[in-house]
């Protein structure tokens, strides 16, 4: 049993990990209606400098691996919904402090149980936050990302992946987001929004998504090099069309974006920053 320095709570201890799933307090949002318009519209949505690598492991892209860097130089890594915690051999090789929480255990499972909505967690204690396909699994997503903006030292990085044009999976998927949903949820959190990018088109999460699993195999192959096809025609034909009748060009990049399978992202917490706008904790903090 773990026990809080006031002796005010106590935490079980789960087959060595922490169970934290239950912090002393709940939070929550006044989030404000927001137009996205000029903020898509000036939004980098190509991917950063990739860091190729041997050893990435599942859902870690070479350009996500950018984002954090070659070296850890002893930063502090919080990954939320780290399932077996097949990012910290990566992390830890390089110098990174990695901490894995999820809500549930799988193999290895987490150092801590925690939930991402109310993260038992100082303030100002990570370097980095990453969450890889996890935020369309979390409930108010929102919320999340104001706790990721709390445990983020001012300048820190937030960067991850969440599907969009996918099916339900992994048991619960509540928010498949958006460019504009994933801009809003950071935005209100309080971080600035570096770049959004397509990792995963809509060609393969189609496939995958209806045809599943090794009977699938032949279908999903065939369905996936039938949309390439009709997605490559389109776009010859689109811009032929375009020149033609002295359109502008069609936005090959937007597009991607907009009918990605999953999208990844980087946001920074402002230097300056101190708590997050149009957030509240149910008790004092």
């Amino acid at each position: 049993m773990l026990r809080s320095r006031d002796g005010r709570h106590a935490y079980p201890i789960t087959e060595g990990a922490v169970d934290l799933l239950c912090a002393p307090e709940r939070l929550r949002i006044d989030a404000p209606w927001y137009e996205p318009w000029d903020d898509l519209a000036a939004l980098v949505l190509g991917p950063p400098t990739p860091l190729p690598s041997p050893d990435l492991p599942y859902h870690l892209d070479a350009h996500l691996a950018g984002v954090a860097g070659a070296e850890g130089r002893d930063r502090w890594i919080l990954e939320i919904g780290c399932g077996e915690r097949l990012c910290e051999p990566y992390f830890a090789k390089r110098g990174f402090h990695y901490v894995g929480t999820d809500v549930d255990r799988r193999g290895r499972g987490p150092h801590l149980l925690a939930d991402a909505h109310n993260l038992p967690m100082q303030d100002a204690s990570f370097d980095l936050y990453v969450s890889l396909a996890v935020y369309e699994h979390l409930l108010v997503p929102h919320i999340a990302a104001r706790e990721a903006f709390r445990v983020l030292r001012p300048g820190g990085i937030f960067f991850g992946s969440a599907a969009f044009v996918y099916g339900f999976h992994d048991r619960a998927s509540f928010h498949h987001m958006t460019h504009a949903a994933l801009l809003s949820v950071m935005r209100t959190a309080g971080f600035r929004v570096e770049r959004i990018w397509p990792d995963w088109s809509y060609p393969q999460s189609v496939a995958s998504m209806a045809f599943r699993g090794g009977p699938g195999l032949p279908w999903r192959v065939a369905t996936r090099g039938f949309l390439s096809a009709m997605e490559w025609t389109f776009t010859k034909t689109s811009a032929l069309m375009r020149r033609t009748l002295r359109q502008r060009p069609l936005d090959v990049r937007a597009r991607g974006v907009e009918m990605a399978g999953s999208l990844s992202f980087v946001a920074r917490k402002p230097e300056d920053a101190a708590a997050a706008p149009a957030v509240a904790a149910a008790g004092g903090r």
